[in-house]
């Protein structure tokens, strides 16, 4: 696939969720990050496919995702506080969320 081919369909996919649904507030933190792939650090894809493999792991990745760089911007604070993470129940309910609504997106684009 080539790049434009990919950013087309990766803006036709952000297109069909708003920020404050749980896939777009999921969407908004992957933005506000800046992974570094480097040695003994897992690339941008690795990491997603951990998430979507282990979906129970959300804290954990979060704190990898955030370890991947050493700058810790307000923006990526923001898009943290605004995951629903008090408890385990909670971050299974809203990764639940993100695929109930992943499964709603089929067919749009």
């Amino acid at each position: 696939m080539d790049k434009q081919q990919l950013l087309a369909q990766t803006m036709a996919f952000l297109m069909c969720t708003t920020p404050d649904t749980p896939l777009g507030k999921l969407l908004n933190f992957c933005l506000a990050t800046k992974v570094i792939a480097g040695e003994g650090n897992k690339t941008s894809l690795e990491l997603a496919e951990a998430l979507l493999d282990n979906p129970d792991t959300l804290l954990d990745w979060l704190a990898e995702v955030i370890d991947s760089d050493s700058n810790y911007s307000q923006t990526e604070l923001r898009a943290v506080l605004d995951l629903p993470l008090k408890t385990e129940g909670n971050n299974q309910a809203f990764m639940a969320g993100v695929f109930a609504e992943l499964e709603g997106l089929e067919g749009l684009f």
